[in-house]
This record gives C-alpha cells, structure tokens and sequence, in this order.
C-alpha cells in the first residue's frame, strides 16, 4: 500500500476489444447513471477535461480511450464512474488504516510525484485530488482524520492530465466539506518521503552515530521478535475497517439489493444506496450536527394530487419510493433519493416536485418514513 502512485486507475475504459488486457480501468456503473434511466444529466462529459466522455442511443456513457487522462474526475463528479481496481471505499479505507496507525494522512497527486521521490507509508497519490467527491472529504472530516494536502496549485494550470478543470473543482470540494463538517483540511510544503532503517548511518549529520546504531538495533530487534510487523500490519486494520464499515451500515439501516413485496408485479422491490449518498450518510451518523449545513434536492408529493398510480415508483432509479409491503400505498425513503426528478416527469396529476431542503431529513424520528 506505500507505493502510492499506483493505487489508483490508470487506464480508460472504452468499449474496445482489448479492454480485458486493460488491468485498471476507469469504468461506467449502469446503475448509478441516471441517464440510463431517461434523465437527461450530462455533467460529466461537462466535467471532462478533455471531452473524452460521450453518450451511446440508451444514454450510456462511452469513454474515448484515447482522449482519456485517467485524471479521475469523473469518479469525483458521479457514482457512475469507478475505476476496476480501485473504489473510492478502497481510498477511504486506507486512509482510516493509516489513520488507525497514528500518522497523518497526506494526499497529493501524481504530478507533484517527481522521479526519485518515495512518497512515505502515509502518503496517498491520487491521479487527481478532484477525484475526490464532497461527500468523501466531508466523511474523512467528520471521523476527525487529520488529513493534510501537499500539492503545489501553480502545476495545475500546466497539468496534461486534468489542467485547471482539476483544481477548480478539487478546491470546490475541499471547500465545500469544510463548510459542511466544520473542519479544516490542513497543507503541507514538503511531501514525506520514505524512510530507510539505516538512512541515518549513511547520512550521521545531526545525529550521534552512537545514537543512530541503538536506534538501528532496536528496529532490526522489533524486526526479528515481529514487534515491527505487528505494528505495522494491515491485517488488523483492514479485520477493524469492515466491522466499522458493518456496524455502521447497521446503525443507519442501510438496505441494497433485492426486497419481496407482494404488491408489486414482480414480488419484489430494489434499492440501491448511490456511494456519494452513503459517504454522506455515514458522516452525518458521525456527527448529527452538521446536516442541517448540508443542502440536497429531493421529491416531495403533494398528497392531494396523488392518486397512487406509482408511476413515479417505476421511474425511481434508486428504490427512494416503492409500494408499502404493508397496504401498497406509495412508501418513500429520502435517504436514497438523489432528485434526479424522473418521478416528477412521470406522475401523471403532476402531485410530484423537487424541492430543496438540508441533510436533516435524512434523520426522521425513530420507526417513521420521511414525508412523501
């Protein structure tokens, strides 16, 4: 995991016939595309640096392979895009275990990574800090991480990779989760490089050279009793990481996949949680106090006009309204709305509406729905 510069995608992923040999794509998610499912978003080919995101007839995104960067906005701008080695979960993971270590965790990027230079354990090298979504830095902030940037902005403008369109948008999301969580990201000038067990030996200026093999000593002791490894395993870590991941996925009752219900045609309902949303969630069950600082767009339906046609049910691309096992009368769960407005579009009496609220309808009272 310390060698940083590879942890994330390197490689497009068109729909070439060669796209297997391609070991780290950046790759589209039909499920998380809205576009799919008949909205008309077109934000990241807007994003896209170098225009290399266009739209097949059904609304599927297709990366040009050879206009792609690999920068990674487009995983910063939508839960469409991942890259097929590394999720944004895996990021966020290892943060957490190199916090979980006792060490600062410094993010830069690749440009800022010159030849010769080990970045250190703790260092992790993204192909663009705007990879990173609000909703990511808002979470890290919010798990109280001292998380620190070292980057050099003056390289951006003249970055082949993301060139400006990366730092406006990976300073409008540092800003923006600074703002929801309360928190500041801090920065360093000098990116920690790697250190070596018997750097000081071979470089005694400052220190005793007495003082530098005891030091030597104790590290190959630690080394030989496996104190060493112990202290910096990863097994440990990674055990704790899923079992804070479980519990809080248990505490705000999170469901994905496929659920029975008689009154529907098929006898069972789908939600699917969008990974920007979870982020989110999870940060808020952190600290309740910072939604009401966090504005969203979701539906609302006017209940005098609703005539219960589930129309907007069958739009929903998330499962955020769905029949009530209990009577079949539309249910609703704002938590996976992301007010994409197809169910606005398809209510035939018009009893459907985007409205903008904050995060605090995320947390209704205990056993009650968010209103519809």
């Amino acid at each position: 995991m310390a060698d940083a510069p590879d942890n994330m995608p390197e490689q497009a992923g068109g729909p070439s016939a060669d796209a297997e040999s391609r070991p780290n794509q950046i790759v589209v998610l039909r499920d998380y595309c809205t576009r799919t499912h008949g909205a008309a978003c077109d934000r990241c080919a807007l994003a896209c640096p170098h225009d290399a995101i266009s739209f097949a007839e059904d609304g599927r995104p297709v990366i040009d392979a050879d206009a792609c960067t690999r920068c990674g906005i487009c995983l910063g701008i939508c839960d469409a895009f991942s890259s097929s080695r590394v999720t944004m979960i895996d990021v966020h993971a290892r943060i957490r275990r190199i916090a979980l270590r006792g060490e600062d965790v410094v993010l830069t990027c690749k440009e800022n990574i010159f030849p010769g230079l080990e970045p250190a354990a703790n260092v992790v090298v993204l192909p663009c800090l705007a990879c990173l979504s609000p909703e990511f830095w808002t979470l890290v902030l919010t798990e109280n991480i001292p998380v620190r940037i070292s980057a050099d902005l003056a390289y951006c403008a003249e970055c082949d990779r993301a060139g400006d369109m990366g730092e406006l948008l990976y300073s409008h999301a540092v800003q923006t989760a600074e703002e929801w969580s309360g928190q500041s990201v801090g920065y360093l000038d000098v990116i920690p490089e790697k250190e070596n067990l018997v750097k000081d030996l071979a470089n005694p200026e400052g220190v005793d050279r007495r003082s530098a093999f005891t030091n030597l000593v104790g590290d190959v002791g630690d080394i030989a009793s496996g104190k060493r490894r112990l202290r910096n395993s990863e097994v440990l870590q990674q055990f704790y990481e899923r079992k804070e991941r479980a519990r809080a996925r248990a505490r705000l009752n999170l469901v994905d996949g496929v659920q029975f219900n008689e009154f529907v045609p098929a006898g069972r309902t789908k939600k699917t949680m969008w990974p920007k949303r979870q982020l989110l969630l999870e940060a808020i069950d952190r600290n309740p106090d910072i939604a009401e600082r966090v504005p969203v767009v979701i539906s609302e339906t006017d209940c005098s006009l609703c005539t219960n046609s589930l129309a907007c049910v069958e739009a929903c691309p998330t499962g955020a309204r769905f029949p009530s096992p209990e009577d079949g009368t539309l249910d609703y769960d704002a938590r996976y709305c992301i007010g994409c407005g197809l169910c606005v579009d398809a209510c035939p009496h018009g009893a459907v509406e985007l409205v903008e609220t904050t995060a605090a309808v995320f947390a209704p009272d205990e056993d009650e729905h968010p209103q519809a």
